[in-house]
């Protein structure tokens, strides 16, 4: 008898819990608040976890020690949708519990605060949870990948960060010989290609020799990453599916299908389209409809590459998106809303293709030379003089 009495006492003690966690690289900030009826029957464990979890580190051990602390509870877990975010969620879910991540553009209590700092963002996290705990529902809940997407978009993203570092660097090179008014035997249109790098290497500035060094290594890794995106690719159909298109290289290809995931969540195209936020903003207020740019929800690496893509397809093939840019030039648009406009209708075909499992139909010379500029290092420095007015 007195062991059944035992086992009630815990189950009275089990209290409904929410708790919001703001992700840093580093440590992330949690609070956490009671979601269920009345008063909490130990506010103590409450206010105890708040202080202990104020910062803790964002590595197994800190989820570990998260999740022994709540073990016994009913306990909700609300983040903000981040790159970092879905390592947490996975972290906490293979720990048993019950984890949720919100898009950052629905929690306007946050993203519109005046005093946003990590305590708040924890604390205003844990009241969302809380709210949807109990029943009311104020946002959107972000896809999560399984655990081999999220490696290959890693991968992907390796590449891409290898690729703002190569951009900076060709910046810093410029620099350097503009400064010291060296010049080399010609101008080259890339900085990094080999003869460029073997001028500056044996230029007798030990600065551009080591400059030069750099550049060669992240070449060498761009290239070795690619050739393993392209191998853990294999044989899936979205990423050949969108590989077929003139104006995708392997890693918009590959970033692209990692992203996507599973084409089933999104209805339609214009879908697609708002996931990558590349559809405009609606203003109505004063019953006065008024699009005000476009929304910029979702991966900033994902719009970029799609919009990059849509470049070079504008200029290397014939097709209604091509034939858009130019009417919608020839109407007065400027080249970034033009350009943006027409990344749109790219993301709208590449839905419908992938849902119809149709590959693109194109000479064989245009998708070599759209794939070629697609995976140039030059590609952005191109994207940008266009956008500048002259």
């Amino acid at each position: 008898m007195g062991s059944v009495c035992f086992v009630m006492a815990g189950v009275t003690d089990k209290m409904k819990l929410a708790i919001g966690i703001d992700v840093h690289k580093e440590k992330c900030a949690a609070h956490m608040v009671y979601a269920g009826d009345g008063e909490p029957r130990k506010p103590e464990f409450i206010e105890k976890f708040n202080v202990d979890f104020k910062r803790f580190y964002s590595d197994i051990a800190g989820m570990n020690d998260l999740a022994d602390r709540v073990r016994d509870h009913n306990v909700g877990i609300l983040v903000e949708n981040s790159t970092k975010s879905h390592d947490i969620f996975w972290m906490l879910t293979n720990l048993g519990l019950d984890v949720t991540v919100a898009h950052s553009s629905d929690l306007y209590r946050i993203t519109m605060s005046k005093t946003k700092n990590d305590d708040n963002d924890a604390r205003e996290l844990a009241g969302y949870m809380r709210r949807r705990m109990m029943g009311e529902d104020e946002f959107a809940v972000s896809h999560i990948p399984d655990l081999e997407v999220l490696k290959n978009r890693e991968l992907c993203r390796f590449t891409l960060g290898d690729r703002s570092e190569l951009t900076c660097l060709k910046n810093r090179i410029r620099a350097h010989l503009l400064i010291r008014g060296k010049k080399l035997t010609r101008s080259y249109s890339d900085i990094t290609m080999k003869n460029a790098l073997m001028e500056l290497k044996y230029s007798g500035d030990p600065v551009l020799a080591l400059d030069a060094q750099k550049a060669e290594e992240i070449k060498k890794r761009i290239a070795f990453t690619e050739k393993c995106i392209r191998q853990v690719m294999g044989e899936n159909r979205t990423f050949h599916v969108i590989w077929s298109v003139p104006g995708f290289g392997v890693l918009s290809a590959a970033y692209l299908t990692c992203m996507i995931d599973d084409i089933a969540r999104f209805e339609d195209g214009r879908q697609f389209a708002a996931s990558m936020g590349i559809t405009p903003k609606l203003d109505e207020s004063a019953d006065k409809p008024k699009n005000c740019g476009i929304s910029r929800r979702g991966d900033p690496d994902l719009r970029r590459l799609i919009c990059q893509a849509t470049f070079v397809h504008m200029f290397n093939a014939e097709s209604f998106i091509s034939e858009k840019y130019r009417r919608l030039k020839a109407d007065g648009k400027h080249h970034n809303e033009a350009l943006v406009a027409c990344a749109n209708s790219m993301a709208r075909m590449l839905w419908s293709m992938i849902v119809n499992d149709r590959a693109y139909v194109t000479d064989p010379a245009i998708l070599t030379r759209g794939r070629a500029e697609a995976g140039s290092t030059e590609l952005e420095e191109a994207m940008e003089k266009m956008a500048s007015p002259r």
